[in-house]
């Protein structure tokens, strides 16, 4: 595949993510955003995708609204879920009157969004006081492409078979990182931590809980790599009531 970009890789990224989702989601992620959901309410789902998490959402009892720019995905979300609520739309350009919803998530969406600063404060925005901002992302460490690496997919170093190291550089720099696999091919972008706790903090958010979920799952090259690099984070921050 040579097209860049989530229309182009959204066929992909579908039959790659199937019903389940990736490790990452499945053995990481999912307990945390879970666990710190309302019991009730409006939720959005910012960069929902193909629509996984808002249908997870609304098994737990809330009513979700998923939001994506990709016509492609936000197609898929409907499909998997005619009776949903999905709408086609930028993260940074919210298009709901303020303080509407009782959560709303960055479920591994952040990295894909150009204007992040904007997107946060959008969702500062539609959140009712007393609301919760979930947020899984990348962390800082995978997502900082080396100089001159030769490879979209991952920067580990092996030896044979043997992971030696992850490579990392320039951590304070922002910038576009094009990444590969499974014939998908899509631009992230790398930021270091520091920028997403400026962003969230500059919106009036508070943090109230944080953490570096640990891999719970059987694949023992995925158990490696999450207990060797802080592989992704969870964060939970409040509206001020």
């Amino acid at each position: 595949m040579t097209d860049l970009g989530w229309n182009h890789s959204a066929h992909a990224w579908i039959a790659r993510q199937g019903e389940a989702g990736d490790v990452t989601r499945v053995h990481a992620l999912d307990a945390p955003m879970l666990a710190h959901l309302p019991a009730s309410g409006r939720a959005l789902d910012i960069g929902c995708g193909e629509g996984r998490f808002c249908r997870m959402m609304r098994a737990r009892g809330l009513d979700p609204t998923g939001l994506d720019i990709t016509p492609a995905l936000i197609a898929a979300a409907k499909a998997k879920d005619p009776d949903g609520t999905y709408v086609e739309a930028s993260a940074e350009s919210l298009p709901f009157d303020d303080a509407t919803f009782d959560v709303a998530v960055f479920y591994l969406s952040l990295i894909d969004i150009p204007d992040f600063r904007a997107a946060i404060a959008e969702a500062a925005r539609i959140l009712k006081p007393g609301a919760p901002l979930l947020i899984a992302n990348l962390t800082e460490t995978v997502t900082a492409r080396p100089r001159g690496w030769n490879h979209e997919g991952s920067h580990w170093v092996s030896d044979g078979d043997v992971l030696r190291y992850i490579a990392v550089d320039d951590i304070p720099l922002e910038r576009p990182v094009v990444c590969a696999w499974d014939n998908i091919r899509i631009e992230n972008y790398h930021r270091p931590l520091s920028a997403y706790m400026t962003a969230l903090l500059a919106a009036g958010l508070t943090l109230t809980a944080f953490q570096n979920p640990p891999y719970t799952g059987p694949d023992s090259s995925s158990k490696e790599k999450f207990n060797r690099v802080p592989w992704a984070f969870f964060m939970a921050w409040a509206k001020p009531e």
